[in-house]
């Protein structure tokens, strides 16, 4: 990877991990007493809002560039965070609204993420780079701060000086970077501005399979995401101070994979040929009957902690191995427009997390340290797993679909010098002119 695409993917990962710090905030221990169903409803304002943005942000990202999208979101979100606390001590209906506002801002980011990769990402590399990002995500999880805001205001100053739409926007980049990050690519930045054949994507069956196969593997992570604290402190009676640790390790375990998984995809299709769909799918498999047969073996194991916990970390684990699957197959079925049909699928998928918090909080209210109440909830999401796995081995395709085809952009781009297996060394080229520098 180049220097300059490695900051624009290194950019993308912070604000990723911004945006779920602000997403996790909620957690924080203090003096509100929110019933069950009450921190459902609260957990799930998030989402009500970010459904409603993804593809209006994927859309603006791909028309205008994706800079200013991803930038604003995370500058505009940040002050929000800043003011959850205030709005916390107001009531509910207050912190309802930011949470609302928040979701709305934070429902750009990761469409938009899907815009710059199309440009900034070399082909062999784009699964990796797209599960990087997607990490990011993961990683704020696991390191939830009350600077939250403070950290993405800072963040959008660098952001601003030093980001760009596409790589032949950058003053500083090398002719030589350019046409590594570019080759193979299929031409598409006048593209990404065509309308969006929409009648045919709600009418694709491949783009409705990765939409509930993400809405499945949400409700699953979902669930985990916003129940885990409470289940390890009220179920399994894990302390207060262990409660963090244990969480840290089991979202670890998904940002591992989610690296090698991805990594390991983009090898076997770009070096050693292997079919797309294929590959997807034999990730995919991994990344959804794992996760249903660990969840659904947790009510067995009771209340003994050491096997609940290895089998969340497991489930958590297995379900990182969608970074070779449907995390990043949206690029491959349509790359002109991956940033409006992601925004769609995702859309369908982030359903999940207004239904599942409130599902799962209802279904605890009456019996909160109940066994039985919380086996209800984990077997709803192995039911969820092995539902999204059966479609997506049934009907999920990494071929790009025939509207998306274009018919002056079909065209590789043509590298004479890049064609050997070597590319030369950008740091031994310093004689190389600068693309877009001032002679």
């Amino acid at each position: 990877m180049t220097v300059n695409a490695y900051f624009s993917f290194l950019s993308s990962v912070i604000s990723a991990f911004l945006y779920r710090c602000s997403f996790c905030l909620i957690h924080a221990s203090g003096d509100f007493l929110w019933s069950p169903s009450t921190q459902g409803i609260i957990l799930a304002a998030y989402f009500y809002g970010y459904v409603c943005t993804q593809v209006v942000g994927g859309r603006f990202a791909e028309v205008f560039g994706g800079k200013w999208v991803l930038g604003l979101s995370i500058l505009i979100a940040s002050f929000l965070t800043l003011g959850t606390p205030i709005a916390a001590d107001i009531g509910v209906a207050a912190i309802v609204v930011v949470r609302v506002m928040m979701g709305m801002i934070h429902g750009v980011c990761m469409p938009t993420a899907f815009a710059l990769f199309g440009h900034w990402a070399p082909v062999e590399e784009k699964s990796t780079l797209i599960a990087l990002c997607v990490i990011g995500d993961n990683i704020g999880t696991i390191i939830t701060m009350p600077l939250t805001g403070i950290v993405g205001i800072v963040w959008f100053f660098f952001w601003f000086f030093l980001a760009y739409n596409r790589p032949s926007d950058h003053p500083r980049i090398s002719r030589i970077e350019i046409d590594y990050i570019q080759k193979g690519q299929i031409q598409f930045a006048e593209e990404q501005k065509l309308p969006v054949p929409w009648k045919k994507v709600l009418t694709s069956m491949p783009v409705w399979t990765v939409a509930i196969v993400s809405f499945c593997s949400t409700w699953g992570f979902i669930t985990l995401l916003t129940k885990l604290p409470t289940y390890l402190e009220v179920v399994l009676h894990v302390p207060i101070q262990k409660n963090g640790l244990v969480n840290s390790l089991v979202y670890a375990s998904i940002c591992i994979t989610l690296f090698v998984s991805s990594y390991l995809s983009d090898y076997l299709r770009s070096n050693k040929h292997m079919n797309s769909t294929k590959v997807r799918k034999g990730f995919e498999f991994f990344a959804l009957v794992g996760p249903a047969l660990c969840t659904g073996l947790i009510p067995a194991a009771r209340c003994d902690r050491i096997s609940v916990i290895a089998l969340l970390t497991l489930a958590m684990a297995f379900l990182g191995f969608s970074g070779g699957g449907h995390v990043s197959i949206v690029a491959d079925m349509a790359p002109h427009h991956s940033a409006s049909i992601f925004g769609f699928v995702n859309t369908v998928g982030c359903a999940a997390g207004i239904i599942s918090p409130m599902a799962a909080g209802f279904l605890l209210d009456n019996a909160h340290a109940s066994v039985e109440q919380w086996s209800i909830v984990y077997y709803i999401s192995s039911v969820f797993y092995l539902l999204g796995a059966i479609m997506f081995t049934i009907w999920g395709s990494a071929e790009r679909q025939s509207w998306a085809q274009s018919s002056y952009s079909d065209k590789l781009l043509s590298v004479p010098y890049l064609q050997s297996e070597k590319l030369p060394s950008i740091a031994n080229s310093d004689s190389e002119k600068k693309y877009g520098s001032i002679p």
